[in-house]
């Protein structure tokens, strides 16, 4: 029964905060683009930089056209990938895994009601009268559109809108010729932690008590992040606190095939469709989320969306930075709130921080202090984030001088000085309740199945838990990182990783001044470093040698 009246039961302790080892590759969850000419061609501008942000595309018109776009693999009836070769613009279906090769960019064209496939080199996939399928047109034709169908299983087809043709086929003898559809299956590649928003209502999901609520303005806070695990051709959805989430809008301690979902895509938004193909939605003024109609209309469309990283501040006299007292940030209080939870969004452009507050506005300059009053980004809204060690950050701000907090708790911005203690704030992250951590050469992991040694070029992700120590050693920055099964990293006498540890060892994060990244300090007071073979190990006396994490 889904009731706004109904008793709430107990909070309920999950096995696990975190899901185990989820078999496929995070990257890029959902685009919102908007496209215009650029020189004819169509090459992705990436906006924040670092591969897990929005992209732009251009098309060989002069209006902006809103597209809707997913980085996706798409799987044949043999377990293969479609992939695009690096040599010669070819395509096959021989991927044994997500990797680069295997993930495209599925572009929903709004006005035409079809999508487009672009590869990893940025052309897109076309097909002509014949069947023939080439992977190397720079501009989107009529030869480039295809039409989405879809199965009780989930599975999709590819339907050419010009020849009404399927695309099929194994290995390198691709083409699009078929008059019955060959069925793909969609793999999203996407990052784990994402924040889950209904279109039509335009509200957040979040963990309440028992249930998934979609009724938040802006998610904030731990609660608003879910987990999207793919299951062989199914999906997962797993809360904060790790469970499952049923189809009947439950939350179940283990996964069954009534927690499982398909993934369609309607008019450009994704679906999710349950064992009885029926769709996900929300119900009733809490937007208690469950699954109802057997047709998706605009009430079953969401989106997925990134999840920022949001922070706590602790100010050098104790206490959090918040402005619970109204717009100016002071440090006058001991109790977390949302009034003390800002996200940070890194600006490319201005190559500084912006901090956004859970009443939607930014931090910005006011005279000597520092106010939550600005609606727009802008030079006044940048900040500059520099790590000190220990947890510890200090912010400068556009005129280059750097915040600390005046005897009553108000932030002044008022000295040129960043080595001051008082301008030197303890940061903590609040909405990592699970992790990943991933570098340039792929995902952290374990070696292998037998061996708990981490490596960091993984194709398939592990998930953490970042826990907290007590009190008593906040002021350290510590933190503790923990597998699903209740080991934790630790540093062997090699200097490798390994989570075999009974007991906590003492880690840091620190963020970097860019991307929203961040380097870990290991109990040995080195920082990790990372190699193409796949090797981590804590060798390295600079942070600034050190390796750079997407987190």
């Amino acid at each position: 029964m889904h009731s706004a009246l109904r008793p709430k039961p107990s909070v309920k302790l999950p096995p696990s905060l975190i899901p185990p080892t989820i078999n496929h590759h995070p990257q890029p969850v959902l685009k919102k683009a908007f496209l215009k000419q650029t020189n004819g061609h169509h090459e992705p501008l990436m906006i924040n930089g670092n591969g897990r942000h929005h992209d732009i595309y251009s098309v060989a018109n002069n209006t902006n056209t809103e597209k809707l776009t997913w980085s996706l693999g798409l799987i044949n009836s043999k377990g293969k990938y479609l992939t695009a070769e690096t040599f010669g613009c070819k395509i096959n279906a021989t991927g044994t895994s997500l990797k680069r090769k295997q993930k495209w960019i599925v572009i929903y064209n709004i006005s035409n009601d079809c999508v487009y496939l672009q590869s990893p080199l940025n052309r897109y996939l076309s097909t002509d009268k014949y069947g023939r399928l080439k992977c190397d047109m720079h501009d989107m034709d009529d030869d480039c559109r295809f039409h989405l169908e879809y199965n009780r299983n989930g599975q999709w087809a590819l339907k050419s809108v010009t020849y009404g043709m399927y695309l099929g086929g194994d290995n390198d003898q691709l083409h699009c010729f078929s008059k019955a559809p060959d069925w793909w299956s969609p793999h999203l590649a996407l990052h784990p932690q994402i924040n889950l928003k209904h279109v039509l209502r335009k509200r957040y999901a979040k963990l309440d008590v028992d249930e998934i609520h979609i009724d938040e303005i802006i998610p904030w806070g731990s609660n608003a992040i879910l987990a999207v695990e793919y299951l062989n051709e199914h999906y997962c959805i797993r809360s904060s606190n790790g469970y499952y989430f049923h189809k009947d809008g439950k939350l179940l301690s283990e996964q069954t095939t009534e927690t499982l979902f398909t993934i369609e895509l309607h008019k450009g938004y994704i679906t999710f469709k349950d064992c009885n193909e029926c769709y996900l939605t929300a119900i009733g003024p809490l937007g208690i989320m469950t699954t109802r109609n057997r047709i998706a209309g605009k009430d079953e469309q969401f989106l997925l969306e990134e999840s920022k990283l949001q922070i706590c501040l602790v100010a050098p006299n104790g206490k959090l930075v918040s402005i619970k007292q109204g717009i100016d940030l002071s440090a006058n209080q001991y109790e977390r709130d949302q009034s003390s939870i800002f996200q940070l969004e890194y600006d490319e452009d201005l190559q500084a921080y912006q901090i956004r507050t859970y009443d939607n506005k930014y931090w910005k300059i006011e005279g000597l202090g520092v106010q939550a009053t600005a609606e727009k980004k802008s030079t006044e809204t940048s900040f500059h984030i520099q790590s000190v060690g220990r947890g510890y950050v200090t912010f400068q701000a556009s005129n280059g001088k750097c915040i600390v907090p005046h005897a009553t708790g108000n932030m002044r911005v008022v000295t040129d000085q960043m080595s001051l203690p008082d301008a030197y704030f303890l940061l903590k992250f609040v909405n990592r309740p699970f992790c990943v951590f991933k570098c340039d050469f792929g995902h952290v992991g374990y070696r292998n199945k037998q061996s708990r040694i981490l490596e960091c070029n993984k194709s398939l992700f592990t998930l953490f838990t970042l826990e907290e120590p007590d009190e008593q050693t906040h002021s350290e920055g510590i933190i503790y990182l923990k597998s699903s099964d209740g080991l934790y990293w630790e540093v062997l006498t090699d200097l490798n990783l390994s989570v075999t540890s009974c007991e906590p060892s003492k880690f840091a994060l620190e963020l970097c001044s860019s991307y929203s990244r961040v380097v870990i300090k290991a109990p040995n007071g080195m920082y990790l470093r990372a190699e193409q073979n796949g090797s981590i190990q804590a060798t390295c006396q600079n942070s600034r040698q050190a390796t750079q994490w997407e987190f």
